[in-house]
């Protein structure tokens, strides 16, 4: 078992995480250690924290939003008077006075462990969405049984390791092939990773332990309610209902001793959310003007500056610009891979990795414009899978795979004008596909080809079998997919088990893929990749009001033409705000926020990618130069798959720089010189 000094060490990785201030619990058979960013009641909420009565103990990392109005009904139940303002002494009170049930009326981002002194029993819990992360290290436990949805796991172990990010676990990381596999080609899994005994709390989970002579019997109890209920119906509530709703999320928000500023980039998303900032600011901070921070980027084609610049003023915001070259992202992209811990092939967090620096010079926390896209559907993903919709009700009703096959022999894709709709529309107009965030070619084969291999309507199964066909080749490549095909079948229908019979249904084919996507993509890819990791790298905390509570229950209720109607997507969003301020703003196409390839010589050698599939055991080392080698080729003809393959590249660049910080504990270094030589040139925008 790990002493002390390994205890310490580990906790140390993630001490950026929290710079107020730090502090440790040690007893017999509890380790607790937490380093603290606070915004409440900054002088008395230190943490780990008692109760009142000293049996039980906590550590939390988040903010729960609306704690002050839950300690009237704890003290009804409990008698007992609170000693802080600090939402840690709420939830942990509330959970001695009410149970888990408290966790219902919850409302923030977080992730807390309440135990008893003598370690012998806990329970966890986390946000919905999950957009503060929780992992646990289990002892002689194959975590691949976690890989098909359930609503309860029931196992036994006989040490029990947590922590905020991977890093902070003590015990020597190992391998999945199968979980690396799955998080190399982007199919992503809310509980599995791609390590060894190491798995995370699913959005909305509670994990409960208790110690029986010399094991922890553990319950895992997933949230078993899907992102919506139905694909038909009118919308339930008007404008100003929905409008209110947000306005009260962003206003919760405000909660805070300390300031808070705002990202702003050139899309819906962030104007809607800095619009209801600056409503709900004037009766909180009315003289002082709100600070927005954006990135640009030296390539025109990803930067949205100007827009962010004009959005800012409409609203008499002070705005604060960074723009990132070639050589900033470089320097940044292995810090941001290394606190992800994620091997996938975006390079924007190396972006966002600039912002949250950036930003935290100005203010400690920001408000954000993440979960939009995937509440109101904004993805080219999602207008794809609206596509298949309407593309197949014109040929008829199929509920099954076997039926779906059946009309498209009988109407080939491509014989109705309606067919070219999407590819008209977006993916013909893309020269460059990762520069347009689009996600497919648009011809249906994804559709075709994913109900034919894993049993559902996937939108983005022509890049994951692109990458995992360059892996593994064809042959192996297609068996390893039918072999996931359960898994990722109980992921799209989890929550909506009256589904699992008509899941090749193009009918449910939206609200599935947002289902799926909501409970997989969001926690383990953008809200780790541009969201709480990437704020909190420079301990910075990012406050979300499209995923509140308030508004989870209020878009649950709606249909899919709420969200997208043909090929407009975010269609509840921006209909409301194009009647709040100048229309121009609220339909501003959707840019998918993104940034370059990385062609680096330094970092391929500095981290040996041209090692790195043999290291790992995921392939042969030959898979590097191969696709570099098609994708030079294909890159005019098949621009598309070209794209895929630059993928498989930079992936393997990514895992490498993961390969080196958690399994062989080699931390990237920072160069303080050149991060504040970078930030000299970025500020305030006159």
């Amino acid at each position: 078992m790990p002493g002390m000094d390994a205890f310490r060490k580990a906790s140390s990785r993630v001490a950026y995480r929290g710079d107020t201030d730090h502090h440790e619990a040690i007893l017999a058979c509890l380790w607790l250690s937490h380093y603290r960013l606070a915004f409440q009641d900054v002088s008395s909420g230190v943490q780990p924290m008692r109760s009142q009565d000293g049996k039980h103990i906590i550590v939390f990392n988040g903010e729960l939003y609306n704690h002050l109005e839950l300690r009237e009904k704890i003290t009804a139940k409990a008698g007992i008077q609170f000693k802080t303002r600090s939402d840690t002494e709420t939830i942990l009170e509330g959970w001695k006075a009410f149970g888990e049930a408290i966790f219902e009326d919850f409302d923030g981002e977080f992730a807390f462990i309440i135990s008893d002194a003598s370690g012998e029993q806990l329970i966890a819990h986390r946000d919905h969405y999950g957009v503060k992360p929780l992992f646990f290290y289990l002892d002689d436990i194959d975590s691949r049984q976690f890989a098909h949805y359930q609503e309860q796991y029931r196992f036994s172990t006989q040490r029990l390791e947590f922590a905020s990010e991977i890093k902070a676990i003590t015990s020597q990381k190992h391998w999945n092939r199968d979980g690396l596999l799955r998080q190399y080609v982007g199919l992503y899994e809310p509980i599995c990773t791609p390590f060894e005994q190491i798995i995370q709390l699913p959005p909305g989970g509670i994990l409960k332990a208790r110690r029986t002579q010399t094991v922890f019997d553990c319950i895992i109890e997933t949230r078993h309610q899907p992102v919506r209920q139905s694909v038909r119906g009118q919308p339930v509530a008007a404008e100003d209902d929905f409008e209110k709703v947000l306005h009260d999320s962003v206003a919760d928000r405000l909660l805070s001793d300390v300031e808070l500023g705002i990202y702003l980039s050139g899309g819906v998303d962030s104007k809607v959310i800095a619009y209801e900032l600056s409503r709900a600011s004037q009766t909180t901070q009315p003289s002082r003007a709100i600070k927005s921070f954006t990135v640009g980027f030296e390539q025109a084609g990803y930067d949205e500056t100007d827009e962010a610049l004009r959005f800012s003023r409409h609203l008499g915001f002070d705005p604060h610009v960074i723009r990132i070259d070639n050589t900033a992202l470089n320097y940044a992209y292995p810090l941001a891979v290394e606190t992800s811990e994620l091997v996938q092939p975006y390079t924007n967090g190396a972006a966002k990795w600039w912002l949250s620096l950036f930003a935290r010079q100005y203010v400690q926390g920001v408000f954000t414009g993440d979960g939009a896209d995937e509440v109101f559907c904004g993805y080219p993903s999602y207008r794809y899978a609206n596509w298949w919709k309407f593309v197949m009700r014109g040929r008829g009703q199929a509920r099954t795979a076997a039926e779906v096959d059946e009309l498209i022999r009988q109407y080939p894709l491509g014989t109705s004008a309606r067919d070219g709709l999407y590819a008209g529309r977006f993916s013909a107009h893309s020269k460059n596909p990762w520069l347009s965030g689009s996600s497919a070619e648009g011809n249906g084969l994804d559709f075709i080809n994913s109900i034919r291999i894993l049993g559902v309507a996937h939108p983005l199964f022509g890049q994951i079998q692109a990458i995992a066909t360059a892996l593994l080749g064809e042959n192996d490549a297609l068996d390893w997919l039918q072999a996931q095909a359960s898994s990722v079948q109980s992921w799209f229908t989890s929550g909506l088990p009256e589904m699992a019979d008509t899941i090749c249904d193009p009918t449910n084919a939206l609200l599935l893929w947002q289902n799926y996507f909501a409970k997989t993509h969001l926690p383990v890819l953008i809200l780790n990749w541009v969201g709480d990791r990437m704020e909190m790298a420079n301990t910075l905390e990012g406050r979300t009001p499209f995923m509140s509570k308030r508004l989870s229950r209020f878009m649950f209720k709606q249909p899919d033409h709420a969200l997208i109607t043909g090929l407009r997507d975010k269609v509840i969003l921006r209909r409301t705000y194009a009647r709040r301020f100048p229309a121009e703003f609220a339909y501003t196409p959707k840019k998918q926020f993104n940034a370059p390839f990385l062609d680096s010589a330094q970092l391929l050698e500095t981290y040996k990618t041209d090692q790195i599939f043999e290291k790992t055991g995921l392939a042969e080392n030959t898979v590097l130069a191969n696709v570099l080698q098609q994708a030079e080729q294909l890159t005019k003809s098949r621009p598309y798959h070209a794209m895929n393959l630059r993928t498989v590249y930079q992936t393997a660049i990514a895992m490498s720089i993961v390969h080196g910080s958690l399994v062989e504990d080699n931390a990237a270094q920072r160069d303080p010189f050149f991060e504040n030589s970078y930030l000299a040139t970025a500020g305030p925008v006159e």
